[in-house]
């Protein structure tokens, strides 16, 4: 793996030696190293083209989003062009980045009202300065990556296929996301018909995206692959998806999930604070950002768990049921609670 990291990194800087590096095992998907040099350090991925299909896109779109904000002074991943003046390279079948290292620590949770205050401010800020980067210069690198009546659509073949026992099984959770379609599908269709404006996303705005300094404040968010024309609603729900839930996705005793009220309203309300951009559509809709996420990401594990695990990875039989139903634990409490707030 060395020779290949020099012969890679040479390629970008043909004269600069690495002194040595290291892998970081932050991430999920790609293959990860941080590089030291005499004067400077950096991040060199290897992209995997097995989740990312259209890998050229979405190299366009992480380039041209974060050429963007480093020209207009908001703090970004700056990318490294190598000696032809392309801002990747190809070798036997990879494709390898480069980017400038950002000293930083990264959180595992949004563990205080101050923490979410900041996550809340800071995307609203991201979302502000894009706001007049082209969209239409963008491309759809997930085809209906957030399309959740066609990801409801999806769970419904899933239940028409299912076996008998696993219908069984998820019996109590399917009645459930069949029940509640009806409290997200007008926002959905907002999204998806173009009421609610097309905006430049992240659509991965979990805590561990965001690196922070030794005082605890946010630096940027980083892990552009999925940067897409959407809607800010899912860039919210997202960061509160993990943020208030007092547990995680993988928790199989649901007595531990538990919706944080704090934490969500100390994120929402500094969101909407700086988010002076929406338009009233946007305003009316977003405290449902995070049922509606939650509600597509319960589809997604409940069908897949339906067509015997054939997308996400598990470890044991009844995972993606498990996942599904924290889901649906969680929504359950917002929809509550949403409902309680409104009377």
């Amino acid at each position: 793996m060395e020779k290949l990291i020099q012969k890679v990194f040479k390629d970008f800087y043909p004269d600069k030696p690495i002194l040595s590096y290291t892998t970081i095992n932050s991430g999920l998907i790609n293959g990860t190293y941080k590089i030291d040099t005499a004067d400077e350090c950096y991040v060199l991925q290897k992209m995997n083209q097995v989740v990312f299909k259209n890998i050229k896109a979405l190299l366009n779109n992480k380039v041209k989003t974060t050429c963007y904000l480093n020209a207009n002074g908001f703090p970004t991943l700056t990318f490294i062009p190598n000696k032809d003046g392309l801002f990747y390279l190809e070798d036997d079948d990879a494709i390898w980045q480069l980017s400038t290292y950002i000293p930083s620590m990264v959180l595992d949770r949004i563990d205080s009202n101050e923490i979410a205050s900041q996550v809340g401010n800071y995307l609203a800020k991201f979302h502000t300065a894009l706001l007049n980067f082209p969209v239409s210069d963008l491309e759809y690198t997930i085809p209906d990556f957030h399309n959740t009546i066609k990801r409801f659509c999806d769970f419904e073949e899933s239940v028409k296929n299912a076996s008998p026992e696993r219908l069984s099984e998820a019996k109590e959770s399917i009645e459930f996301l069949e029940s509640n379609f009806k409290n997200i599908e007008a926002v959905a269709s907002a999204i998806n018909t173009g009421k609610m404006p097309l905006r430049v996303v992240h659509n991965d705005t979990k805590i561990t995206n965001m690196l922070f300094d030794e005082n605890g404040n946010i630096l940027c968010i980083i892990d552009f692959d999925t940067v897409m024309p959407g809607s800010i609603l899912h860039d919210v729900g997202d960061a509160l998806r993990t943020g208030a839930n007092t547990s995680n996705e993988e928790e199989k005793d649901l007595s531990k999930v538990r919706f944080d009220v704090e934490i969500y309203e100390a994120l929402m309300k500094a969101y909407v604070e700086e988010a002076s951009f929406m338009s009233e559509e946007e305003a009316q809709n977003i405290h449902l950002s995070l049922p509606l996420i939650l509600f597509e990401q319960a589809c997604r594990f409940l069908g897949d768990y339906l067509n015997n695990d054939i997308y996400y990875t598990t470890t044991y039989e009844d995972q993606n049921l498990v996942r599904a139903k924290t889901q649906i634990k969680i929504m359950d409490r917002v929809q509550s609670y949403l409902k309680e707030k409104k009377q």
